[in-house]
């Protein structure tokens, strides 16, 4: 169910609508890209405060991405709507070692107390006892993320369905590389080109390196 504020844009003013109209014809209108990030600053920083990594690394993004419109817009009841904010929706392994779906935190209350809403709903997600509930969701005012720390990967796909989901950006990244003094992820994000052309995408990734370096204005 949606649960933010959105306001409905009409095909017409849609300042992208010639690509709207083109790429919604397409039996797989998604792309993704695939880049090396500098967590430098952002990994030194998390450890002096005992944050934890993924936590932190979704509320970092995920304000990131909200800085970027063609992020936030989504089809509603068949209609195009701009929502003024996104909240995450992520996966988290539990105790049987498959993955389940955390969509209940909420980001704009702050770091604190996304942190701790955090780590209370994920306590009962980790016991895997919702793994034998049937996948029901038609929440459309997220972005999706997940992450592989196990391995090092150079592209990455995503499952996609036909359905209003198809247009949320899918947000992951890999293991944490440790290169001298310099530490990086590779972070793929997948989008739907009716809303988000190659240059919104470019300065999605550009606007989650500037939140990186400064990690300390953005967890707080």
């Amino acid at each position: 169910m949606n649960t933010n504020k959105y306001e409905i844009i009409p095909l017409e003013k849609l300042p992208g609508k010639k690509y709207f109209k083109w790429f919604n014809t397409y039996d797989i209108p998604n792309y993704s890209a695939l880049v090396e990030m500098d967590i430098t600053k952002f990994y030194h920083y998390i450890k002096e405060k005992g944050y934890p990594f993924y936590y932190s690394m979704i509320y970092l993004v995920n304000e990131a991405l909200n800085e970027i419109k063609e992020f936030r817009y989504r089809m509603v009841n068949g209609e195009i709507a701009l929502f003024e904010h996104i909240d995450p929706s992520f996966t988290i392994m539990t105790d049987r070692h498959l993955y389940d779906n955390v969509n209940d935190v909420k980001i704009r209350s702050g770091f604190a107390k996304y942190l701790e809403d955090a780590n209370r709903i994920v306590s009962v997600i980790k016991t895997g006892k919702n793994l034998d509930d049937e996948c029901f969701d038609d929440c459309v005012d997220q972005f999706y993320f997940t992450c592989v720390p196990w391995i090092s990967v150079k592209m990455m796909t995503h499952p996609m369905d036909k359905n209003p989901s198809i247009y949320v950006p899918r947000v992951a990244w890999d293991k944490i590389v440790f290169n001298g003094d310099k530490v990086t992820v590779n972070l793929n994000i997948v989008v739907h080109h009716a809303f988000v052309d190659g240059y919104p995408c470019a300065m999605a990734f550009l606007k989650v390196q500037e939140y990186l370096n400064k990690p300390e204005e953005i967890l707080k």
